[in-house]
């Protein structure tokens, strides 16, 4: 199969290398394994121009031929990178774009390369996700698009997002194991000493690594409510812990973070719920009581409630 990754200036170096080498190496492990005499895969990197393309890391990769000369491909795969903004305004990027993605087999991108396909129209009326600090701007670019904020990637027919850099990784495993099966696609992973399929989604790597940076103590109390989660946390105890009055404390929580105390305690609840189920390793009623649920009858109600899906059928989707 041929794989093409579209380019830019300032694309993310690991945006490209990432996800090429995954390919790449599946095509030596099954050469190895005697199982494919012939490479399994032809990578191409392209661009608007041959030669030089300098990423946003400061690093040079060399571009065999520009983007025109491409006329189809078997997986069609858009980086991202600080450069993004210039290639979604790139009007005859964006054209070769729309002209060769009906004609690839598989189309998806990495990062912030949604926000091209968007500026392509190739996202209008789909599912999508990109990098979590550029999920609104999706959104905003293409209000017909269903955005997953909290998803590794995204798969909607023949169309793939997967969110920040590294995850183009977990993108390219998944496009893999279609191809060749579950084992191959786990045996790439431990070659490259990586997940063959994370556990947990993107807020693991946002919305705690911000709390992380915050030097305040909403800061402080985001990480304190992930070390008490399997406990009781009412109002009181939690503005308790950040040292504010209760009224205090709900107003400053909901102006800072958008969401009342108790909604962001359930949606915490609930994340590290659905981390436990996809390691496949906890029953239902010990995720139920570690997360703070009442009891499975609860877990399952919010499960419900938030994603449409009983706790079992998502670890039986999801698991490992």
């Amino acid at each position: 199969m041929k794989v093409v990754m579209l380019a830019f200036p300032d694309a993310q170096v690991l945006d490209i290398a990432g996800p090429l080498e995954v390919f790449a190496r599946t095509s030596r492990w099954l050469a190895d394994a005697g199982l494919s005499p012939a490479p399994a895969y032809e990578i191409e990197l392209t661009a608007a121009a041959a030669g030089p393309l300098r990423t946003s890391g400061g690093l040079e990769l060399n571009v065999a031929r520009r983007f025109e000369a491409v006329e189809a491909c078997d997986v069609l795969l858009v980086a991202g990178g600080i450069g993004w903004a210039t290639a979604a305004a790139d009007e005859p990027l964006l054209d070769w774009l729309r002209r060769t993605a009906p004609r690839a087999g598989r189309v998806g991108s990495i990062c912030t390369g949604a926000l091209v396909l968007a500026a392509a129209g190739l996202l209008r009326g789909r599912r999508a996700t990109t990098h979590w600090a550029y999920c609104e701007r999706l959104a905003e670019l293409e209000p017909s698009c269903q955005v997953e904020p909290d998803a590794i990637f995204v798969r909607d027919g023949a169309l793939y997002t997967s969110a920040g850099v590294t995850t183009g990784m977990d993108l390219a495993l998944e496009l893999v194991e279609q191809d060749w099966g579950k084992a191959v696609a786990v045996a790439v992973a431990q070659e490259l000493v990586v997940y063959r399929k994370r556990p947990g989604g993107q807020a693991q790597f946002s919305r705690f690594l911000e709390a992380e940076r915050r030097q305040d103590r909403l800061g402080e109390l985001q990480l304190w409510i992930l070390d008490h989660l399997d406990e009781d946390l009412p109002l009181e105890r939690l503005a308790r812990a950040a040292g504010l009055s209760p009224r205090h404390f709900s107003r400053r929580f909901r102006t800072e973070l958008g969401v009342t105390p108790a909604a962001y305690v359930q949606r915490v609840r609930l994340e590290e719920a659905r981390r436990r189920l996809e390691s496949g390793v906890h029953s239902l009623k010990d995720v139920a009581r570690a997360c703070g649920f009442a009891d499975e009858q609860n877990l399952r109600r919010a499960f419900r409630r938030q994603l449409g899906v009983a706790p079992s059928a998502y670890r039986e989707r999801f698991g490992a």
